[in-house]
């Protein structure tokens, strides 16, 4: 038997997490920066980290998480190790300790970006990535500090701003290690020294995506598996499957695995079709529909969605986003907050185990009493913290029931039903056998 841990429970419990892209590239235009860009790009005139969170806390979500820094290696905090940062920026203010400031006031929990690709770093004279050094026994933190590895230049590099953001801006919510590497030198990384600072100094910080507490779902396009398992199979202290695959945890990546791992899914995609801000996407921001979508098939498909919503050249929230981040949350408060009282209409079915016993089930079925008799109308695999299944099309049921057809273990779920009127048609994860 695998459980989570209970860092991975409130992690999944949270179900809403909001990204923030910010950074030179929301002034040059791009998605990728250079590494070479001029800090003298990045003038937000209005910035207002209070505006941000405040969006984001009436629409629902329980985290932020801050590009600190990104793949151009530019730190929107002032760090002391390096001057690519807001300090050599018009701005000359701390964009970490703003956001970090606002979280705590609205009581949402911050967590922090930080590349571990660094275009900077790779084309700087003097930079460290890649350079080759040696890997010697170094000091993280102050002179006298009781954090020693044994790591190159680049790693120490990356350990101290670690240690910066730790201890500076805390209490850190969530680390968040990109994969993304647009770099052309050969830099390696020493995963166990970051994931064992991180551990002794925010113990209750969520390492994702790369780290030990929670996997990148295999693409951005705001969707899990349909068949989505917490419960992975590892084989030489690695996962069986790559992230991308259809499968990750199948009869055939069992067969293979040596341990299995409590390592959820989190769901990465943005409001917008770029990760910044650009002013000409701005009729672009995925409508309400779209977003219940994604929801169904992220949070509804046992996953955390980390939705992606970013500030415009003032420092602020684009108008549309704030627009489309209330209708969404109102939207989810009034169609899946609240366990319809049959009879009633209804087109969701709502199933959930409690993870803390781990995850069981391997499929399922529902049925429904309508006129008197009962009749399948939904089945599905995986269920885990949530499973969202639309149906074909709307019911009057006046009872529902669901039956565990396979499961790993001795399972109690729970069953909720919902109507979302911005569902047209039926979605593909609840089919309706007729039975």
């Amino acid at each position: 038997m695998v459980w989570p841990s209970g860092r991975q429970v409130a992690w999944q419990g949270q179900e809403l997490t909001a990204f923030v892209h910010f950074g030179p590239n929301t002034f040059t235009g791009l998605e990728w920066g250079t590494g070479v860009d001029d800090p003298g790009v990045f003038a937000p005139e209005e910035l207002d980290c209070s505006q941000w969170v405040g969006a984001l806390r009436a629409a629902g979500f329980k985290s932020v998480i801050l590009t600190a820094k990104h793949h151009d290696g530019f730190c929107l905090w002032p760090s002391r190790y390096v001057a690519h940062t807001v300090a050599a920026s018009p701005y000359r203010g701390d964009v970490v300790a703003e956001l970090s400031v606002a979280c705590q006031a609205a009581g949402l929990g911050f967590g922090v970006y930080l590349s571990p690709a660094d275009l900077y770093q790779e084309k700087a004279a003097g930079g460290y990535y890649g350079n080759g050094s040696a890997v010697v026994p170094s000091t993280i933190g102050p002179d006298d500090g009781p954090l020693r590895y044994d790591v190159d230049d680049y790693n120490r590099y990356y350990l101290n701003q670690l240690y910066e953001l730790l201890t500076e801006y805390g209490p850190i919510a969530e680390v968040w290690l990109d994969g993304a590497n647009p770099t052309s030198s050969a830099q390696t990384y020493d995963y166990e020294a970051w994931f064992d600072l991180i551990r002794r100094l925010a113990p209750e910080a969520t390492i994702a995506i790369g780290g030990p507490d929670a996997r990148w779902v295999g693409n951005e396009d705001g969707f899990a598996r349909e068949t989505e398992w917490s419960v992975i199979p590892f084989a030489d202290g690695r996962m069986v499957a790559a992230e991308t695959d259809v499968d990750v945890a199948g009869p055939e990546q069992l067969r293979k695995a040596d341990e299995l791992r409590w390592y959820p899914a989190e769901v990465d995609v943005s409001i917008r079709p770029g990760w910044f801000y650009h002013a000409a996407e701005d009729a672009a921001v995925k409508s309400v529909a779209e977003l219940l979508d994604i929801y169904r098939k992220s949070v509804g498909r046992n996953a955390v969605l980390l939705l992606n919503v970013p500030p415009d050249r003032r420092g602020l929230f684009a108008q549309p986003d704030v627009e489309r981040l209330a209708e969404f949350g109102n939207a989810v408060r009034e169609y899946y907050d609240t366990d319809l009282v049959l009879p009633a209409t209804i087109n969701v079915i709502d199933v959930r185990e409690n993870i803390e016993d781990g995850q069981q089930v391997e499929s399922f079925a529902v049925d429904a009493l309508i006129d008197g008799s009962w009749t399948q109308v939904a089945e599905g695999t995986t269920v885990g913290h949530r499973r969202l299944l639309p149906l074909q099309e709307p019911i009057t049921p006046t009872d529902v029931r669901v039956r565990v057809l396979e499961a790993r273990a001795d399972v109690s779920v729970s069953l909720s039903v919902h109507y979302d009127p911005t569902i047209t048609g039926g979605g593909r994860d609840g089919r309706r056998s007729g039975r």
